[in-house]
Formats: structure tokens, sequence, C-alpha cells
């Protein structure tokens, strides 16, 4: 059942993947810091762009965070081992095993969730997240 609630929502955020884009640090942080908030307000990034957008809005860094915003596949692999909750600003890590993707679409955010990755992470992400999640 989760697969094919995961694939269901593959295919539907699929269709807005040619005009996805990449959100700017400062406006993925506010989801960041909305999703860390239920781990003790920790998040994990060695991007030092959003490392820095982080700490400015006041999400402590902490390397045993249970949210980790990753770059690339290799990092979401590693935080999947490690069961954290892999945070992506690309769609396509999703299919590499992230939890939440953080994209633009049309000038404005989205968010695409992986269930299945987010329950294997431990992590539970608020209701808003999913009321506002494709």
């Amino acid at each position: 059942m989760r697969l094919k609630s995961f694939t269901m929502a593959w295919i539907c955020a699929s269709a807005f993947l040619a005009h996805a884009g990449d959100l700017s640090p400062e406006i993925a942080t506010k989801f960041i810091k909305i999703i860390a908030s239920t781990s003790g307000g920790k998040a994990f990034t060695r991007d030092p762009a959003m490392k820095a957008a982080l700490e400015s809005a006041g999400v402590t860094i902490d390397s045993s965070a249970k949210v980790y915003w990753c770059t690339s596949p290799a990092e979401v692999k590693m935080a999947i081992q490690q069961r954290r909750l892999c945070v992506v600003g690309q769609s396509s890590l999703l299919g590499a095993g992230a939890g939440v993707a953080l994209i633009e679409d049309g000038g404005r955010p989205k968010i695409m969730i992986n269930k299945s990755a987010v329950d294997a992470s431990g992590v539970s992400l608020p209701d808003m997240i999913f009321k506002v999640s494709q």
C-alpha cells in the first residue's frame, strides 16, 4: 500500500518536474526549521549556503541531527543508512530515497514527500507539512 501511495505521489509530482527548480536557501530554511522542530530544532548539512541560512534562522547545526539536508545521491544514501530524514532541493533525489523535496515551481515553493522514506527515518513530520505537500 505504501509503495502504491508513493508511486501515485511520484506520478503527480512528476507532472511538475518540467517547471521545477531550486528553492533559495532562505525559503527552504523556513520549511526545514518546521521539520526540525519535531527533532529538537536541530538539522545538519554540509552545504555552506544552507548551513549559514539555517544558523541565521536559529536552527542548531548538529552532525547527529535526525534531519539532514542532502545535496547528492551519496549523501542521501548515507543519511538513509543512519536512519535520518533526508531533505533535498531536487525532486529527482526522492527516487534515491530522500524523504522530503523542497522545490520551486512557477515561482512558488512546493513540498514533495516520499512517505515510506519519512516513516523509515523515524521522524514525525508536522501535520502542516503533509497538508501543503504534493
